[in-house]
């Protein structure tokens, strides 16, 4: 599935004047004829390869289709510790990539992956961000998503784990960093719910209310968080976590520095 726009004819006003041709013919006469005219003047993709365009979002416009992976200029090309992202990000050529069937990067910071986007022109996701982009991804068990496995699988293996927008392993696969930061069981200035199954949401798919009791609604999703400490925040679940993954999953008790096989990202622009 492809949502990448390829390209729209130019018929602003300004563009059309430079052309020679008049504001208000483009209020009257027939527009055929007038597309004829313009002939091959067309915009540029909005997005680069390996993103998909986000027409409803205001703060960003395109999101990588699939987990972030190294790019081919990397000197690894899957890093299996953080001392290896690390020897990646030293090389300035090395920033991430969008593409389909390689392991995404891996045993990677939080803000060894923020250079990472921004060495490929883009920047970490907001939780709210990320969740705008995550809606609709099933959640559910039997396969649809790596939820329920013991290795991490390449990008975009289980076609139908897609987005409403096109992205691809929102849910499962790997964790992925957003760039907020949870401070004494805060978000935003806000307390968060313990940690338990996620009753209710906030605009940007953050547990408002929490429950001992898994919620149906909300795709038995799992909320982590606490009280006490500074922290970053991980979405969707990972490959073991099973009925607790899912666009309302959220661990928000997880140090910025940590890196593991379970966390990797995705970027914006």
């Amino acid at each position: 599935m492809r949502f990448l726009k390829v390209g729209a004819v130019i018929l602003g006003a300004v563009v059309l004047t430079t052309l020679g041709i008049s504001a208000a013919d483009t209020l009257s006469g027939n527009a055929n004829a007038l597309l004829g005219q313009l002939g091959g003047v067309v915009e540029e993709k909005t997005c680069p390869s390996g993103m998909v365009e986000v027409l409803t979002a205001e703060s960003f416009r395109c999101v990588d289709i699939y987990e972030a992976s190294p790019a081919e200029d990397c000197p690894i090309a899957s890093p299996s510790s953080v001392r290896e992202t690390q020897e990646n990000l030293n090389d300035p050529n090395c920033a991430s990539r969008s593409v389909q069937g390689v392991s995404p990067w891996t045993y990677i910071t939080r803000e060894q992956a923020a250079v990472a986007c921004a060495r490929a022109g883009k920047r970490l996701p907001n939780a709210e961000e990320w969740y705008r982009v995550a809606i609709g991804t099933p959640d559910a068990l039997g396969g649809v998503c790596n939820t329920e496995s013991d290795v991490v699988t390449p990008t975009g293996s289980r076609d139908a784990c897609v987005s409403a927008v096109g992205v691809y392993d929102a849910v499962g696969n790997v964790w992925e960093w957003v760039i907020d930061d949870i401070l004494n069981g805060k978000y935003n200035n806000r307390a968060l719910p313990e940690s338990g199954y996620v009753s209710q949401v906030d605009s940007a798919g953050v547990a408002t209310v929490s429950s001992q009791k898994p919620s149906a609604v909300m795709g038995d999703d799992y909320f982590w968080q606490d009280a006490q400490g500074a922290y970053a925040m991980l979405r969707g679940g990972f490959f073991r976590s099973k009925e607790d993954a899912g666009v309302y999953a959220v661990h928000a008790k997880t140090a910025p520095t940590q890196a593991t096989v379970a966390i990797g990202f995705r970027c914006v622009r």
